[in-house]
């Protein structure tokens, strides 16, 4: 026999209640977070710059003269902080009930992101998509930085012209499937064969667009095929990975704990507030069955 309804009505006000304050916590706990986690994404991604520029392609970097060497780390310094400032502005309207057109837009290049709800706090379940697509824009911008900053290494020759589409994307299958071999935090290091560049040429000339896991399937069967070490070269990237970049500031690592903890909670009252609309529902259906039902004369 399912609990009356209003009863029920009651629970899932609580719930929605208890949500609305999970959601201002969150809130403060993100902004905290991204006041730490946001210079420390500077510094990992103009080191990993560092360590491209002089540790795998020193002679390249050292083949532009001065000016250009000023000109492009000046450029990598104003990449890094406009993308930093995109994602500060949407973690900091996310919170907001605005409906304004630019609320939903997302701030990448790759690929676009989900449109959120607008009613951020209201139910658990609203709550959790708000946290869920948070993290996403988080990676998603780690991703738009690493590729940004690939193109414009590559664009200043420092980078070879012919590497792999997916590897400068900062693509996750090429993360697992290439044999990364970095040493260093957020950087992929592959090996691939010649003949993976002439693909990536050639694809470039047709009009669909190859997926990305069958680039980097393809790149690895050139691989294992180029039986001749000559055919096999060793290619750097930047790759900003979300748990590296954490990892380099305690200060961070221990604000995303407390956000873990929280978005541990969102999913428990998620579930609860799952099961008492099904409860709301069974509720409804019976007395919607004793208001229907008459004995037989």
């Amino acid at each position: 026999m399912a609990k009356p309804i209003e009863r029920v009505e009651q629970d899932l006000h609580q719930l929605r209640t208890t949500s609305r304050e999970l959601g201002r916590e969150l809130t403060a706990a993100y902004r905290s977070y991204f006041g730490c986690f946001a210079p420390t994404l500077k510094q990992q991604a103009i080191q990993g710059c560092y360590h491209l520029c002089t540790n795998f392609y020193p002679e390249a970097f050292l083949k532009i003269n001065y000016d250009r060497r000023a000109q492009l780390l000046k450029t990598l310094q104003r990449v890094i902080s406009n993308a930093i400032a995109d994602l500060s502005v949407h973690i900091e309207s996310s919170g907001s009930t605005s409906n304004s057109e630019n609320d939903d837009e997302p701030t990448g290049e790759l690929t676009p992101m989900p449109a959120i709800p607008i009613d951020w706090f209201e139910t658990p379940s609203s709550l959790s998509t708000w946290q869920r697509n948070l993290e996403e824009e988080l990676n998603h911008s780690l991703k738009e930085i690493s590729y940004k900053l690939n193109v414009l290494l590559q664009q200043a020759q420092i980078m070879p012209s012919d590497i792999p589409k997916p590897i400068l994307e900062a693509n996750p299958e090429a993360d697992r499937q290439g044999g990364n071999t970095a040493s260093i935090p957020n950087l992929l290091s592959v090996l691939i064969g010649k003949n993976s560049n002439q693909r990536e040429e050639e694809n470039d000339d047709d009009d669909e667009e190859e997926d990305p896991e069958d680039a980097l399937d393809a790149m690895m069967e050139n691989l294992i095929q180029a039986r001749d070490p000559a055919q096999i070269i060793q290619i750097h990237s930047l790759f900003l990975r979300l748990t590296e970049v954490e990892f380099a500031n305690i200060t961070v690592l221990s604000l995303r704990k407390n956000i873990s903890q929280l978005a541990n909670k969102v999913k428990i009252l998620n579930r609860e507030y799952m099961h008492k609309q099904q409860e709301l529902k069974i509720a409804e259906a019976e007395a919607a069955w004793r208001n229907s039902w008459f004995e037989n004369p």
